[in-house]
């Protein structure tokens, strides 16, 4: 049964009531007007991210094939591990780079700008490995491998670009339905593409490489007979040239989410120290829950899923066509994994729904191990099997894909998705490295081939169910819960808690809200965190005190301070903040007992509907008072909040 939806904070308070304020007012109320009038941009950004992640998933699953490809037709990648690690990491190295760099692109100048510059990007690299080329085979493929990395680039934006600001619009839509509409319009769609290349694949292999083995390659080297490997990888690439180009035509009609066109008025499109602040005081569990559940299941899915090709025709001895065939029935019914998870990641919730997915990988995992050997003897079990196990995968997938998207505030939203991501990135980029190593080194003899290679193969499988384990922990703990929750709400706390610490902030140093003639200028501010810095190393300590007064002016004009009364109510507030992770609220409960933590998390809620001109303010304050006699759950409830909030002074 679906949990009611909760909005949190659902109207913006920490605005005052000067004039800078009436005009931002004024802004906004126009903005909502136009928005009214023409809502077809939603329509236009949802067709745009479906078609985005159908490339992305083209471009994720178009090498896969093409290593096994590469190790039949060419001695050189056959002899050379370290060859065969670059080609299936170049795009996971690019896909990082793109998630750190494009995170920060799509929040400070926007996410349809990103957009457009992931698509010409992805373009770029398609053509550089389509027309590969070098005076030495390892040149053609270092070539490739460049070509690939560039393409991993733009996809990477794409994902910081594209998903925040697809959460964005379907918290517009249906905030009861936001998981299942970001789902099928993401992972469901890049699912997809991950089956279009191997239908590609499957035709070009049967015209120009039908007859070709995984182990034809150390017998008669680079000229194979019957296999013309170049049609093969060349018009595999360039063939995604077609929807890019089409994709990059329909980023035109997108636009930016209105949430992200509201809060841009609201910070004139910069950082500052208070973002990070409030980041790193209240956001490191779910950060775990976010960073490592992606590391995990990356590493386990990209060193699966890139040496698939391999370890199936290792372990039951396909061709090259035969294996483009199961890889290809394979992907068609994994197609109904997302479907089922996006069906119940919103009823279910997204820590349940990811629990679940990593309970059935695990467990799975040692069955897997337990019987491998008798698997390798029976083709048809061994695929069926398999199959079956890894349609689960999506049910650590979508939540992975989601709760980054949801669970941070506009503002820093792209950046700490793609941070989240790339982070994640690691775990596949470390997992495809060193799994050739670890398949070599765990094989009897070190021969990946004949039975050794299935013991090597099949230690793997102890390890992976180890690491599958230990994300369902992981996930337990630190996942928090955002079904049915109103993004909005989330927003308004994190307003609501730089509200507070920017008047802390204010009044350890004695500022003082900026006057109404000078408000703006001060609000987009002269000084930036590198400039405070050089000021405290290389200039005097009463020109960095100036400087730093003038940034608690700057805070404090972005939080819409803009009366001494108001800096005073702020800064006196506790701030009552619950992250929604498990891990949490059982250290909440063993510091307040169970009575305590469920108060903390009402007034956690209600946090940010407070102002000094609603009366309801006095009276939430009087509830954070300690009481007169000692021992009450009030009391321990504003104990915990002084303990963790009220050692305020932010230092720089």
């Amino acid at each position: 049964m679906a949990d009611p939806i909760v909005d949190i904070a659902p109207d913006q308070i920490f605005i005052g009531a000067e004039e800078p304020s009436a005009q931002v007012h004024d802004v906004e109320s126009k903005g909502a007007v136009a928005e009214e009038s023409d809502k077809s941009y939603i329509r236009y950004n949802a067709i745009g991210t479906a078609l985005g992640f159908l490339v992305n998933g083209y471009m994720y699953q178009v090498g896969t094939l093409l290593l096994t490809l590469y190790v039949d037709a060419y001695y050189t990648v056959y002899a050379s591990t370290f060859l065969q690690s670059a080609l299936s990491t170049s795009v996971l190295y690019g896909v990082l780079f793109g998630l750190l760099s494009f995170g920060f692109i799509a929040d400070i100048i926007g996410r349809k700008a990103g957009l457009i510059a992931c698509s010409c990007i992805v373009i770029l690299g398609s053509i550089l490995s389509t027309a590969a080329n070098g005076k030495t085979t390892d040149g053609m493929f270092w070539m490739i491998i460049v070509g690939r990395a560039v393409v991993g680039l733009g996809m990477g934006g794409e994902y910081t670009c594209n998903v925040p600001n697809i959460v964005e619009d379907s918290e517009e839509v249906s905030t009861k339905t936001r998981g299942r509409r970001v789902s099928l319009l993401v992972m469901l769609m890049e699912v997809i593409g991950n089956n279009t290349p191997t239908l590609i694949q499957l035709i070009l292999i049967a015209a120009a490489c039908r007859h070709v083995y995984i182990t034809s390659s150390s017998s008669t080297g680079v000229s194979l007979p019957n296999c013309r490997p170049q049609v093969v990888w060349r018009i595999s690439y360039g063939l995604g040239l077609i929807p890019c180009i089409i994709v990059l035509f329909l980023r035109v009609r997108m636009r930016d989410s209105k949430m992200y066109r509201k809060d841009e008025n609201l910070r004139r499109k910069s950082y500052d120290l208070l973002d990070l602040f409030v980041i790193f005081r209240h956001f490191i569990p779910r950060m775990i829950g976010t960073i490592f559940m992606w590391f995990l299941i990356d590493w386990i899915n990209y060193s699966q899923g890139t040496f698939g090709g391999v370890i199936l025709s290792s372990v039951i001895g396909a061709s090259l066509f035969k294996t483009a065939w199961i890889s290809l029935a394979q992907g068609v019914v994994l197609t109904l994994g997302p479907v089922a998870a996006a069906l119940v990641v919103d009823r279910l919730g997204r820590r349940k729904t990811e629990v679940l997915g990593w309970a059935w990988l695990a467990s799975t995992q040692l069955i897997t191990a337990g019987v491998y050997l008798m698997l390798a003897k029976h083709a048809v079990g061994y695929v069926i099997w398999t199959t079956f196990v890894f349609i689960f995968q999506y049910f650590v997938f979508i939540p992975v894909y989601l709760v980054p998207a949801e669970v941070y505030p506009t503002r820093v939203r792209a950046t700490l998705y793609g941070w989240s991501s790339a982070l994640g990135k690691v775990g596949g980029i470390v997992g495809t490295t060193v799994f050739p190593y670890m398949w070599s080194a765990l094989s009897p003899d070190g021969n990946e081939s004949g039975h050794s290679g299935l013991l090597g193969l099949r230690k793997i499988q102890w390890i992976y169910a180890g690491i599958e384990y230990f994300g369902l922990i992981l996930a337990l703990l630190f996942v928090p819960e955002y079904s049915n929750v109103s993004l909005r709400g989330e927003e308004n706390r994190f307003l609501a808690m730089r509200a507070r610490y920017a008047a802390r902030f204010a009044k350890s140093l004695g500022a003082q809200p900026a006057p109404a003639a000078s408000f703006e200028s001060i609000q987009i501010g002269h000084y930036s965190w590198w400039s405070l810095l050089y000021l405290r190393l290389f200039r005097s300590r009463e020109e960095y005190a100036a400087a730093l007064e003038q940034y608690a002016q700057m805070l404090l004009a972005r939080s819409y301070i803009t009366k001494v009364e108001q800096l005073e109510q702020y800064a006196a507030a506790p701030v009552y903040y619950n992250d929604r992770t498990l891990f949490s609220n059982l250290i909440r409960r063993i510091r307040l007992g169970a009575e305590g933590a469920r108060e903390y998390n009402r007034l956690s809620e209600l946090m940010g509907e407070e102002s000094m001109e609603n009366p309801a303010f006095g009276e939430q304050q009087a509830k954070i008072v300690l009481s007169a006699d000692g021992g009450s759950s009030d009391e321990k409830v504003s104990k915990e909040a002084t303990d963790t909030t009220t050692d305020n002074s932010m230092t720089f």
